[in-house]
């Protein structure tokens, strides 16, 4: 499994080209008293015109959709209800934030420069308690003229997600500097922001006060009880107050002088093999190797603040390990917990695994109900990219089903309705519809 910086908080799905072709918003509407733009009722998403084949919880005949250049970089906020599309404006780019049951616009923001050349700003929700931010950011070189040479900066605004009218500016605009280092991808690690300054210094930034947080890596303290971290530590999550720090040679992470990887262990875990990756909610996701060279992993969901296991199991090793690190999926109500292969209900202290074995295919899982219903996917391997076939898990029983051929499933379902990724040809489409009854 690749080592590094993983967002894994709610679903967010992104098509980049897109974005910088894309239109929509509230043009011309009239002012309210706030000074901003109120958006307009006609700028409501009109009603699915392609009725896929879903799951039997949805109705195709109820919903909204958005198409083409509409369709940007999207992000879904459960809480908030509601989804954010990121689309290109011949300034710039701007965010539009709909109601998700409805598809009626509730605000949009102001139009801003992009730092980056050739790729869309990025975009991303943070969750902080009860409370959803909506976070876009670039990175690109600021500052050059006849004297002075361009500096490479991050740039970052973090919106309210209950912001209301037209042309709404961000809550906090942050810049900060950047470096050539990696791929500088700023992301959610957990309760802050995780901004890659240099190869050396991780800057975490509070949402919701906009506080700048610097860490040097080759000072950051030890996990607790690493006798052999004496270099290669790494910051990869944020609790609201301290770094989760992991040295991947020693196999050992946590957040120093509270806890560590080797004393929260699960009983079937060799401690001495730990990592771990932020995840939402204030939870990590955490694995260790089996005991005596067992042919499993342990895989667990922590509580990042006191490294409390929630819920694990045992997986089978997977031949190749996968290329990225786990992205994760709470439901709404934050009962039930998704992460690629694994899925968990946090309640009931269950795990279940469905990574390949000789009897099985692989199975993901992107999306998971209050209801306890995840959905995902197959991959028959055998070729670069394998051929993928829907299916469907009831966490109540941990037994998945496939679904019919050619069905699609949806990448989030909150507020009463699901989230459809889908394309037609060459045109992409969000398709939201709503559950029946």
């Amino acid at each position: 499994m690749r080592k590094g910086l993983a967002k894994a908080a709610v679903a967010v799905i992104a098509i980049g080209s897109l974005a910088a072709c894309g239109g929509g918003g509230s043009k011309g509407a009239p002012e309210t008293s706030g000074g901003g733009k109120k958006p307009s009722g006609h700028d409501s998403a009109p009603a699915p015109s392609l009725k896929l084949k879903v799951p039997a919880t949805y109705d195709t005949s109820h919903g909204w959709q958005l198409s083409g250049r509409q369709v940007g970089t999207y992000a879904v906020l459960p809480k908030a209800g509601a989804v954010a599309v990121m689309t290109g404006t011949k300034s710039g780019y701007r965010v539009t934030v709909r109601d998700a049951a409805t598809g009626e616009i509730r605000w949009t923001g102001k139009s801003f420069k992009d730092l980056a050349e050739g790729e869309a700003p990025g975009i991303f929700v943070s969750t902080v308690g009860d409370k959803e931010y909506l976070v876009t950011w670039s990175r690109g070189e600021k500052g050059e003229d006849a004297v002075t040479k361009a500096k490479l900066v991050y740039a970052v605004d973090v919106y309210s997600a209950d912001g209301s009218g037209g042309g709404v500016a961000p809550a906090r605009h942050i810049e900060l500097p950047a470096s050539d280092f990696g791929k500088g991808r700023i992301i959610d690690g957990g309760e802050r922001l995780l901004i890659p300054e240099t190869d050396k210094r991780i800057a975490a930034l509070d949402v919701t006060t906009g506080k700048i947080t610097p860490y040097d890596t080759d000072s950051v303290k030890a996990p607790d009880h690493c006798s052999s971290c004496s270099y290669g530590n790494e910051i990869v999550a944020l609790t609201a107050q301290d770094p989760v720090v992991s040295n991947e040679g020693a196999g050992s992470f946590g957040v120093p002088g509270s806890w560590d990887s080797s004393r929260i262990a699960p009983a079937e875990a060799d401690p001495a093999t730990g990592a771990v990756w932020p995840s939402t909610g204030g939870n990590l996701i955490a694995r260790w190797e089996q005991k005596k060279g067992g042919d499993h992993n342990v895989w667990a969901v922590l509580d990042s603040k006191t490294g409390q296991v929630r819920a694990s199991v045992l997986c089978a090793k997977p031949l190749i390990g996968p290329g990225s690190d786990p992205d994760s999926t709470l439901s709404p109500k934050g009962r039930y917990l998704v992460s690629e292969h694994l899925a968990f209900d946090l309640e009931s202290k269950k795990g279940y695994c469905f990574e390949e074995t000789d009897s099985s295919k692989p199975l993901t899982f992107d999306a998971v109900t209050d209801d306890g219903i995840a959905y995902g996917n197959s991959l028959t391997k055998g070729s670069l990219t394998g051929t993928k076939a829907p299916v469907q898990l009831s966490l109540a029983t941990g037994a998945p089903k496939a679904l019919p051929d050619n069905s699609d499933v949806p990448i989030a379902d909150f507020a009463g309705v699901g989230i459809f990724n889908h394309a037609e040809g060459n045109v992409p489409y969000l398709i939201v519809y709503r559950h029946k009854g």
